[in-house]
């Protein structure tokens, strides 16, 4: 009986340790910007008080023994090449454990203590038991054997402390011994003669740090925060999202999410090109970095990007997300993490289902055949799909083959999203999120941004597939088609603007492009064009990016709202850009 209260008063212990390491490390802030240095010693040994007068600082091992006799290794690092008013952030101490001896582990376990010692005079050659420098006599920070523990490797404590106050006298040492010592025993770590030396691993800045915002929003005013902003090569964020940024430039990208417009900043934030999705971001003080997205297309993703296990599935399971569109429009992909490994279990063919908000397929599920690793597309283009702002709808992945492919998952705050079909009946996932994605884009075919007094008809890949130039001929506005085959033929333009409202229909006789808009490329706002090209009688409902209309053209469309020429071809419906 009281060997089962042991055991089980150990379980408890462990799980409660690895929930206290799990918080701790997700607890842990991330500051972008810091420079990190590892140094390596200068100076280590180990004295002994079965041989007081002999020096060790030649050896190739540190040793950390208590019991009858006791042995002490001091360690001392050069912390010159660290700037003086440098802001000491993290620092920690590392040594390989490669042997132990005796029985060094009891319940509760033997800890090795990291002890600050303020002096620094001691020489590697010198150092013996009987002139050793004292040391606190607490220490800074301890490591735990534990019930279980590996050889063989790098032990760490945290010193970042003893760093700071160490710092203006530009040396640090710290002495390892035992903290706790319940049986005979002890450790030999590697000293700096080996390899694997010691070495100190310090994070700082000389520089302020900033909070930084991290949103997006879409053109139309509203405030979603949705995508995914890749900052400083390497730290990816879902929005929102507060970073601590030290003073400088960075790259910055809005990766994805909705189709990027332009960047909007508030403080001491600015970038190099506001209609750019990869730019240079200066960070001078506190603020905020937003990414305006266009509607006209947003990936959902509930998940953070990082792929933190995979999993495979029994064949005729179904692991699925529920989205829930900010939006009306079509659903033109679904996106799946499949990790590399999937490759290694044979056949990666799967099923992929679209639902409704009762998880009904909404179109015949269709077999689909894995090539590329890590994130695979699956076009729905041509199925049609509508989806509605508001209504769920499910996106999953039924297995053929048993555990191939593998699905990437992520386990960290779960948004309770993700859905696994068992072979009877529906279960919620609440520990981890399925790696499975959507974009949704409106009904609108092109996007035509301004350049000068050129535009661009663009698709949603954002690629170039014709532009044409307005011109002024007789009293109609022109402009050129280059494409397949050159047309002319302009007749009408309706402008819808978010902040007038609109449509307001407006007929430019006689008048050039030049003499309505002044193009001023840096300051822009959300601009709708309807044109009709009379000769063919195609319409086109597209989005610009232009500079907000000056004040007498507001007047001068105030006046010619109600007017509307179609001289050209066939009257079209007008298709309003949602």
């Amino acid at each position: 009986m009281a060997g089962n209260r042991f055991l089980v008063g150990t379980i408890a212990l462990l799980i409660l340790l690895l929930i206290c390491v799990l918080f701790f490390e997700r607890g842990a802030a991330l500051i972008v910007g810091t420079t990190k240095v590892t140094l390596f010693p200068i100076a280590d040994a180990y004295v002994s008080s079965s041989n007081p007068d002999i020096n060790y600082g030649n050896k190739s091992s540190l040793h950390v023994s208590s019991n009858s006799e006791f042995e002490y290794s001091y360690i001392m690092f050069d912390l010159s090449s660290i700037p003086t008013n440098a802001n000491i952030l993290s620092a920690g101490l590392s040594a390989y454990l490669y042997s132990t001896f005796g029985s060094i582990y009891g319940f509760p376990a033997d800890k090795i203590g990291a002890y600050y010692c303020s002096d620094n005079s001691w020489n590697e050659l010198g150092i013996t038991w009987n002139n050793k420098p004292s040391f606190s006599l607490s220490p800074t920070s301890t490591w735990s054997f534990g019930i279980i523990y590996y050889l063989k490797e790098y032990k760490s404590w945290d010193v970042t402390s003893d760093v700071k106050t160490a710092l203006p006298s530009g040396n640090l040492t710290e002495v390892l011994k035992f903290h706790w010592k319940t049986n005979y025993g002890g450790a030999d770590f590697d000293s700096r003669e080996t390899s694997n030396k010691p070495k100190l691993t310090v994070e700082y800045t000389a520089k302020p740090i900033f909070k930084i915002h991290f949103e997006s929003s879409q053109d139309t005013g509203a405030t979603n925060n949705f995508g995914f902003m890749a900052f400083a090569g390497g730290h990816g964020f879902p929005v929102p999202a507060d970073v601590e940024v030290v003073e400088g430039e960075y790259q910055a990208q809005y990766d994805h999410g909705y189709m990027f417009v332009r960047w909007e900043t508030t403080g001491g934030v600015t970038v190099s090109d506001v209609n750019s999705a990869t730019t240079n971001v200066t960070i001078s003080g506190e603020g905020t970095l937003r990414a305006v997205g266009n509607v006209k297309q947003l990936e959902y993703s509930y998940d953070g990007g990082y792929l933190q296990e995979d999993k495979g599935e029994m064949s005729g399971s179904i692991d699925a997300v529920r989205f829930t569109p900010l939006f009306s429009g079509q659903l033109s992909t679904a996106r799946f993490c499949l990790h590399p490994a999937s490759f290694q279990f044979g056949s990666t063919e799967f099923i992929v289902h679209v639902m409704d908000e009762n998880r009904c397929d909404l179109i015949t599920p269709f077999n689909q055949t894995l090539i590329p690793e890590g994130w695979f597309d699956v076009d729905l283009s041509s199925h049609g799909i509508g989806v509605n702002e508001g209504i769920d709808f499910y996106v999953g992945i039924e297995w053929v083959t048993n555990s191939s492919p593998r699905l990437g998952r992520e386990t960290t705050d779960p948004f309770n999203r993700s859905w696994h079909w068992n072979g009877t009946c529906w279960e919620q996932e609440t520990s981890c999120d399925f790696m499975i994605r959507a974009i949704v884009g409106t009904l609108i075919d092109h996007a035509i941004v301004a350049d000068g007094t050129k535009f661009h008809i663009l698709t949603e890949s954002n690629s170039t597939v014709s532009n044409f130039h307005f011109m002024k001929e007789g009293k109609k506005l022109m402009f050129n088609l280059t494409g397949p085959t050159e047309t002319n033929g302009f007749c009408n333009i309706t402008i819808h603007n978010q902040l007038l409202g609109g449509p307001f229909n407006v007929t430019f006789d006689g008048q050039t492009l030049s003499e309505i808009f002044s193009f001023d490329n840096g300051t822009h706002t959300s601009l709708y064009f309807t044109y009709v090209q009379g000769k063919h009688g195609i319409e086109i409902v597209g989005t610009t990016v232009i500079p907000e209309l000056p004040s007498f053209l507001l007047s001068f469309i105030c006046i010619t709202m109600t007017l509307a020429a179609s001289i050209f071809g066939k009257k079209l419906k007008v298709k309003k850009n949602g």
